[in-house]
C-alpha cells in the first residue's frame, strides 16, 4: 500500500537524505524524525551516538518514528516508547 502526503502538509515539511554516521547538518528543533528501517544495520555504539545527536535537536514532547523491528532499548534514555515504534522525547 502506497502512502502519500497531502500537498498542503508537504509544503510545511523539509525532506532530507542524510548520511547518519556523519554530523547532522540541521540546527533543529525537529518536531518529528522518521528514521525507519535503517538503524538495524548499525552497531549499538553507532545507534547510541546517532540518537544522542537526534535528541539534541529535539525538544521534550517531539516524536521519533522507527521501523517495526527497531528499538531504543539499551540505546537511549532520551525517549519514552508511546506506540509500537513511536517514541516521545523526554
Amino acid at each position: 500500500m502506497s502512502q502519500r502526503i497531502a500537498p498542503e502538509v508537504a509544503a510545511l515539511v523539509a525532506f532530507k537524505q542524510l548520511n547518519l554516521v556523519h554530523a547532522l547538518p540541521m540546527k533543529g528543533p525537529l518536531d518529528a524524525v522518521f528514521c525507519r528501517n535503517v538503524v538495524i544495520y548499525f552497531d549499538k555504539e553507532t545507534q547510541r551516538d546517532l540518537f544522542a545527536r537526534i535528541a539534541r535537536l529535539q525538544r521534550p514532547g517531539d516524536l521519533l518514528f522507527l521501523g517495526h523491528s527497531e528499538s531504543l532499548f539499551k540505546v537511549s534514555e532520551n525517549y519514552a516508547l508511546i506506540g509500537k515504534s513511536i517514541y516521545r522525547r523526554v
